[in-house]
């Protein structure tokens, strides 16, 4: 018989089948489709959210994201005494191979040089930040005064330091976003290191010194940006500082008696005598907002710069970590001459400074070095960019383009990630190519010559040269909340962030991860989702809780949505599937399984095996297709009320989403599964009729 035939012969229960198998159909598909949003739900939050652990000892999330200097030394001791207390702790074996500790990303630096590029200099930005290297120059001054500080006493062997104070006569190699000194009024900050009393130079007023300065001040723009945040802390207005009026008189300088005697001009070369003001009368009043300032100002600041300069031992013993010492410390001789770096020096008369520079060894060194730090920046080797600090905590995010992958990562690509500042500086965009001479920092250095801020290029040395020369693309921009922050594990906008594997030259790293301004070095780890009570609970239970500072990304506030969508989703799958087997039960029980007379008159006809089966299975198979054409129509706007339905019982604002295809997708599996339990049933009823016929 034809199977259409058959069922237009019994149009009612055909229709009753497909009802029953649409039924179906739509439990299966609804109660699927509910878990399978909240598990895709719940794997897209997974693969999205990182959570981090980062050691910083013992200091609550606020000071990490905003370090303080009260509190002392003392303070600052104590906390890195028990981050150094934790980060051995956690390098024990039983927690390198805690099951929770998914990764322990590691992150080096090292230096890049590319000719041309611009770094951002903090200075003028009205941050306060050190911009070391980019602060060397080499300092030509007139001392015209000379002050001892602290030398009461020469031991056999110490440090001295003097300040010179006098006119710069010339600078050289300074870099361009520095305002040039040339003429104006500087203080020298001298400090020397010493074995023997006579080796110390005794600098003279009167004479001209020649130095390789390490900083750079300049006291007027501290001035300036002083007054312009008065002003905006008066009346919310942000002035440019240069744009305040000092020839016009609108600063007024308060010089009271009991300050210095003699105030200089803007060359530096005449003094005025002092003029005593009230103390009720103004400071400072800005012609726009009508701001009035009258906190008092240091009238030294006008037109002074400040620099730096250092004189070391020819030879000195220093102490450096050695793990196969017991006390994990050896010390070791250094000799400062191989460096060939100079200090200061006095120009005797007739001889121009920029002859000494073109003449001696060490100042062309010098010079060779602050050209090149002066297009240098710090180049972080990560293993994974969002495993860092300041992209866990979100107070760092790639705006533009990408960031790495792991597969750039694995194979070390030459990629990388740079901030929107330096990119605007310089004119670069995502898929620029960004060429760098990378070198490795000098560790033998004493901090005096290298910089030590969060973190920087290092001081460049011709002897040593260029350890890499890689062209990286860029693939990336990134934003920082806080350019130059100078909290734990926090990078300057200058900072290329590039794959590790992607260096090859050694970099500067440790055991715990990445050095920062404060020496101490701090372990980043990733662990796995909602693991932190875990490893709190670890740590408290040896005496080290509140030791590590968690970044989650919010994934804590989102959890318990998660857990509820995976709770009530299950219990719902698990319902539906035992409502669609009773249904399906059902189905076959009313109609395929009633097909035994069917098989038994075939059999007596002498039809096969196969035909008899297939005879009862296909109208079952139509109706069936016909059932999942019913139920995908009906779970197609039916998905979205379940799914909205599970949010609601959650009380989550998290959605899940089920798109048409996965709908489809759903159905079709309902129609492959009913077709194969109609198959199965279709047999045995085919197989019970024909025993009896036998």
């Amino acid at each position: 018989m034809n199977p259409m035939h058959q069922l237009t012969r019994r149009p009612v229960k055909a229709a009753f089948g497909a009802l029953l198998l649409a039924l179906a159909g739509v439990i299966l598909a609804l109660s699927g489709g509910q878990f399978w949003a909240a598990a895709r739900t719940r794997a897209g939050v997974e693969a999205t959210y990182t959570t981090v652990a980062v050691v910083t000892g013992r200091i609550s999330s606020d000071e990490v994201l905003t370090p303080s200097a009260e509190g002392g030394s003392n303070a600052e001791s104590l906390r890195q005494g028990s981050a150094m207390a934790a980060a051995i702790f956690l390098a024990e074996p039983e927690q390198q191979n805690w099951s929770i500790i998914r990764s322990r990303p590691k992150v080096g630096l090292v230096s890049g040089y590319s000719s041309g590029l611009k770094p951002a200099i903090s200075l003028y930005t009205g941050h306060s930040s050190s911009d070391a290297p980019y602060e060397y120059s080499i300092v030509e001054i007139r001392a015209d005064a000379v002050t001892e500080v602290n030398n009461d006493w020469f031991g056999e062997s110490g440090g001295a330091n003097w300040q010179l104070d006098g006119q710069v006569l010339g600078i050289y190699g300074l870099n361009d976003a520095f305002r040039d000194p040339s003429g104006q009024w500087a203080s020298v900050s001298l400090h020397q290191e010493y074995d023997d009393p006579a080796e110390l130079l005794h600098p003279e007023a009167g004479k001209h010194y020649l130095l390789l300065s390490h900083s750079y001040g300049d006291s007027e723009w501290s001035l300036r940006r002083n007054v312009a945040d008065w002003v905006f802390m008066e009346t919310n207005v942000q002035l440019d500082p240069w744009s305040l009026d000092i020839p016009g008189n609108l600063i007024r300088y308060d010089q009271r008696k009991n300050q210095s005697e003699h105030w200089y001009h803007t060359a530096g070369d005449a003094a005025e005598e002092p003029v005593e003001f009230a103390p009720e009368e103004l400071i400072y009043r800005d012609p726009t907002t009508g701001a009035e300032v009258y906190t008092g100002l240091d009238m030294e600041a006008f037109g002074r710069f400040s620099f730096s300069a250092a004189r070391s031992r020819d030879r000195e013993e220093v102490t450096v970590a050695d793990p196969e010492q017991p006390q994990g410390w050896s010390t070791k001789t250094v000799d400062y001459r191989v460096y060939d770096l100079p200090s200061i020096q006095e120009l005797p008369e007739g001889v121009t400074a920029q002859e000494v520079i073109d003449n001696t060894s060490s100042w062309r060194t010098a010079m060779e070095s602050i050209q090149v730090n002066n297009h240098s920046v710090p180049v972080l080797a990560v293993d994974f960019v969002e495993g860092m600090l300041e992209f866990a905590s979100e107070r760092a995010q790639v705006t533009q383009g990408r960031s790495i992958s792991q597969e750039e990562y694995r194979d070390g690509a030459a990629v990388c990630l740079i901030s929107e500042t330096l990119a605007r500086e310089n004119g670069l965009n995502v898929g620029d190519v960004l060429p760098l001479s990378l070198y490795e920092k000098e560790k033998n250095l004493m901090p005096t010559t290298v910089g030590d801020s969060d973190p920087t290029a290092s001081y460049y040395l011709p002897q040593r040269g260029f350890q890499q020369e890689t062209e990286y693309t860029i693939v990336g921009l990134y934003r920082q909340n806080n350019e130059w922050s100078q909290g734990v594990a926090s990078f300057t906008p200058n900072t290329v962030l590039v794959p590790r594997k992607s260096v090859t030259c050694a970099v500067e790293t440790g055991e715990t991860g990445l050095g920062v301004s404060s020496g101490c070095l701090w372990e980043t780890m990733v662990l796995q989702n909602g693991t932190i009570d875990q490893m709190e609970a670890r740590l408290a239970e040896n005496g080290l809780g509140g030791t590590v500072t968690y970044y989650d990304q919010g994934y804590s506030d989102i959890v318990e949505s998660l857990d509820g969508y995976t709770r009530v989703s299950r219990t719902v799958l698990l319902v539906g599937l035992a409502l669609w087997a009773v249904v399906l039960a059902a189905y076959c029980v009313l109609l395929p399984m009633q097909e035994g007379k069917t098989a038994l008159r075939m059999w007596t006809l002498g039809a096969k095996r196969r035909d008899i089966a297939g005879q009862i299975w296909t109208p079952s198979a139509l109706m069936a297709a016909a059932g999942t054409v019913i139920a995908l129509a009906v779970s197609i706007p039916g998905m979205s009320w379940a799914t909205d339905k599970i949010q609601a019982l959650t009380g989550s604002d998290l959605t899940l989403k089920v798109s048409v295809g996965q709908t489809v997708a759903l159905c079709a599996g309902a129609l492959a599964i009913a077709l194969a339990v109609i198959a199965l049933v279709s047999v045995s009823t085919a197989r019970r009729g024909i025993r009896k016929a036998e």
